[in-house]
């Protein structure tokens, strides 16, 4: 949140006269005024953290080796982590998480990366469980809503959910339902190609789904949930039903006519769950079956 706080003369400045002079105490020869600020207090350097947790600076973390991996990175609240020769030296006493290639800076050989099943596995809010390609179990992710979850020198590109250094937000591109010939159309930086099954390239942006959707109702509102992403379209599921797991945006609807209908696209309401087949009052827009 950003705000401007205004604050008048009579409450900055005691004695603001009319010629708008300001009188200071006369504190003699070689005294200071006991009133002058020099700075804030020195607090000393930040706690320390724990394995795959929070942090701010490398001396934080634990360990040969640690390191924080920072908002600018991509991980929202900071993350320890540490170089690696195996797995073996990313045991956080419950789990060996990933050994691999830094994602971040090539140069700093393997490290240690959280591995999870599920979201619930990353154990922090905001970081949700995502498949990559050549790991048999999937990889905390870290996902922001605004540019506090971001710590200094990085923001949130509300459309990807992602932290990315601070001035690099796309502010042109094609927005969520739109046609994309590859990621750099959209503002996002993800899309569905046509060879996926979506005629023309579909922009589709990152979420956190929230507490609702489960396999038995799909979702257990009369509407699809749209708080979760810019411009109000739908967090729609992209894998688990379960609160805090990802999800994805999706163009919200509530006739053929909102979606690039021209091109093969319709609104669709309706779900099948294991229960039932429910009709939400507000739909999606997906490829006409």
């Amino acid at each position: 949140m950003r705000w401007v706080a205004f604050i008048s003369c009579a409450l900055a400045i005691a004695g603001c006269g009319d010629d708008d002079s300001m009188t200071v105490a006369d504190t003699g020869p070689g005294e200071v005024d006991s009133g002058t600020d020099s700075g804030p207090p020195d607090t000393g350097p930040p706690p320390m953290s724990e394995f795959l947790q929070g942090c701010v600076t490398d001396e934080q973390c634990p360990g040969p080796g640690g390191f924080c991996r920072l908002g600018v990175d991509g991980y929202p609240g900071g993350q320890c982590s540490r170089t690696c020769v195996d797995r073996g030296d990313c045991d956080d006493g419950v789990l060996f998480h990933h050994c691999i290639p830094d994602p971040d800076d090539p140069g700093r050989g393997n490290t240690c990366v959280a591995r999870c099943l599920n979201s619930p596995d990353c154990l922090r809010e905001g970081y949700v469980c995502l498949e990559v390609d050549g790991l048999a179990d999937g990889v905390c992710v870290g996902y922001c809503d605004e540019d506090a979850d971001c710590g200094a020198g990085a923001e949130c590109n509300v459309h990807s959910a992602r932290c990315v250094p601070e001035g690099t937000v796309r502010t042109e591109g094609a927005d969520v339902g739109e046609a994309c010939a590859d990621n750099e159309a959209c503002l996002s930086d993800a899309c569905v190609p046509p060879a996926n099954g979506f005629p023309n390239g579909y922009c589709i942006g990152n979420c956190v789904l929230p507490a609702g959707y489960n396999s038995n109702t799909f979702y257990f509102e009369d509407a699809l949930p749209t708080e979760q992403c810019p411009g109000g379209n739908v967090c729609f599921p992209s894998g688990g039903l379960s609160r805090g797991e990802a999800g994805v945006c999706l163009q919200v609807c509530t006739e053929d006519a909102d979606c690039r209908d021209a091109e093969g696209y319709e609104c669709r309401h309706t779900f099948e769950a294991a229960r039932d087949t429910k009709t939400f009052t507000n739909g999606v827009c997906f490829p006409r079956e």
